[in-house]
């Protein structure tokens, strides 16, 4: 390969990025405006990570993931859903490795202990950094089952999400991918 087309891969690889981290954060900074979205937007911009792993590889999509993660903490006004795309925005990229471990059960095994332990962490850092956060007294007011409930959906959404990011992958690779000429 010349270095005329290593740079133009370059270039094509740091807009592509590029592109891809301002949207990303675009929906962040939307999804602060709807409550609900403190959970959906991250994984719709962990979505986002799924044509740059494709096309240039995980050190490009680790290298976007943690961009945006960056700007989310600083930028957006609601943390929880910026801790959420940290803690678990990521795994379109890890998805793939969980999916090698050998035996239906370890491999699931392994997902919902991932989903557990990110949410599980993530609350625990929100209450030592903003005691003060409205979600943390929610959790208080609804009291072990309810939040044992919670943390159900959430690990039952994760799954819905670990089936869709397949889906994905073939609706980008059959049907988007070939519309962006300029990749080639």
């Amino acid at each position: 390969m010349s270095n005329h087309s290593k740079a133009r891969k370059q270039s094509m690889m740091a807009a592509f990025c590029g592109m891809a981290a301002g949207l990303s954060m675009a929906v962040m900074l939307l999804g602060g405006v709807i409550p609900i979205a403190t959970y959906a937007v991250p994984m719709l911009c962990g979505l986002l990570l799924l044509p740059i792993l494709l096309e240039f590889g995980e050190r490009a999509a680790w290298a976007t993931f943690f961009a945006v993660s960056a700007l989310a903490l600083m930028l957006d006004f609601d943390k929880e859903a910026a801790f959420f795309y940290l803690f678990i925005g990521y795994y379109p990229i890890v998805k793939w490795k969980l999916d090698k471990i050998r035996g239906k059960g370890w491999r699931l095994a392994a997902k919902l202990a991932l989903f557990t332990m990110s949410m599980v962490v993530m609350y625990a850092l929100l209450a030592l950094l903003f005691p003060v956060l409205a979600v943390l007294k929610d959790f208080e007011e609804m009291g072990v089952l309810m939040s044992a409930l919670f943390l159900l959906v959430y690990v039952l959404c994760m799954m819905l999400y670990d089936h869709l990011l397949v889906y994905c992958v073939m609706l980008y690779a059959n049907k988007i991918r070939p519309k962006l000429k300029f990749l080639k």
